[in-house]
């Protein structure tokens, strides 16, 4: 049995190779990230007789960058690991105590790491869950956007016109958007006919709001004690930073579209458990793949960095233990969201949440918990392909 390990890198990747005993069949061998590199290195792996049928691979999980050559491997039915960094990294540093790291030493490292590990071989995702953790995760990356702008705005407003935000419940609601983009400062909106303001807050808001929040605007503009410094630049800043704002909420909304259609297409109950929507339903499905990949909840758990991280020395014990935060950041987070609404809309997790309040947990500790207790009936839909049911309600 031949054991590979392939250190994946943008352009270029380096492969090494041994036996079951440890013997250095290929010591390195770079190779670049096209079809053509990809085909001298199954040559190069032909010329020292291993093919698919005598060998495992084992690459480290390194984001896109090993998506295709893992594809292109499986295709070619070989059996591959997708190592954990952590894991791999300690393995690598125990093998000695010179400083020493490149792309060779780190493949060797691999390959030997997978014969003495034997790490199981991790299924790779369903081509449906592969979709829905990439435009999962591109969706948290439009909401950030939207995060971020929405701060520079509170920013810029403090400068501009300080006494804005407490005439509005939302900022960003229409009725405040179609002011600020008329009037991007308190010096244009003191100047702003009271008639013209009037309407369109009747307009923006649909009648809700009127001339009695016109005259207070306008009269607390004149009070203002904005900045008189760069009030173009920042107008001008301001109002770019809502058209960003409103045209990347559009995206999610086509976004939001395509997550539901993926969903569908997977044929998947996960959103049969309460608090598990369209989003988090397809960032959990995305991230977790394959649920055949753990053995049992707990793995799930360890997998999204739930579980508790463990410090003991000699006679000494840790009580005040922090989650690992090993797993996923994207697992973790959907998780935490879909927690948070369960513990709200079902008894079981509900009365699980109370109980640990009891106990004197804060709320994040306490929906924290009820994540972990979310993993397990994750854990169990998926498993058997049946939707959730209440254990109360039976």
């Amino acid at each position: 049995m031949f054991f590979i390990g392939i250190d994946v890198a943008k352009r270029k990747h380096n492969m090494a190779a041994v036996t079951g005993d440890g013997g250095r069949v290929i010591e390195s061998f770079e190779f670049s990230n096209t079809q053509e590199g990809f085909e001298k290195m199954v040559g190069k792996l032909r010329a020292s007789n291993i093919t698919h049928e005598n060998s495992r691979v084992a690459l480290e999980a390194t984001g896109h960058y090993s998506r295709s050559i893992t594809e292109h491997l499986v295709s070619c039915g070989f059996e591959v690991v997708i190592g954990n960094p952590l894991q791999t990294h300690n393995f690598a540093k125990a093998q000695s105590i010179r400083k020493v790291k490149n792309d060779a030493v780190d493949s060797l490292a691999l390959a030997q790491w997978l014969l003495l590990a034997k790490p199981d071989c991790a299924v790779l995702s369903l081509s449906e869950a592969a979709e829905l953790k990439s435009i999962a995760r591109f969706r948290t990356f439009q909401s950030q956007i939207i995060r971020d702008s929405k701060c520079k705005v509170h920013a810029i407003l403090d400068q501009l016109f300080p006494e804005y935000a407490s005439y509005f419940s939302d900022v960003f609601g229409s009725a405040s958007l179609a002011v600020l983009k008329r009037y991007p400062s308190a010096k244009t909106l003191s100047r702003a006919h009271l008639d013209s303001l009037t309407n369109l807050l009747e307009k923006s808001s649909r009648g809700k709001l009127g001339s009695e929040l016109a005259w207070s605007l306008r009269s607390a503009a004149r009070q203002s004690f904005a900045t008189n410094a760069a009030i173009e630049a920042q107008s001008l800043e301001l109002m770019q930073l809502i058209s960003l704002i409103e045209f990347t909420k559009s995206q999610l909304a086509e976004i939001d579209k395509e997550m539901e259609r993926l969903l569908s297409k997977a044929d998947t109950t996960i959103t049969s458990i309460p608090g598990i929507g369209i989003v988090c339903g397809a960032t959990i499905l995305g991230e977790i793949g394959d649920i055949s990949r753990f053995k049992r909840s707990s793995s799930l758990v360890a997998f999204a960095g739930l579980d508790p991280s463990v410090y003991e020395s000699g006679e000494f014990k840790g009580t005040k233990n922090h989650l690992s935060k090993r797993g996923s950041t994207y697992l973790r987070w959907a998780l935490w969201i879909a927690a948070d609404r369960a513990r709200r809309f079902d008894p079981v997790f509900g009365e699980y949440y109370a109980k640990k309040r009891l106990e004197g947990k804060c709320h994040k500790v306490a929906t924290t918990a009820v994540a972990r207790k979310l993993c397990n009936a994750i854990f169990a839909v998926l498993s058997k392909n049946t939707e959730y049911v209440c254990p109360l309600g039976q």
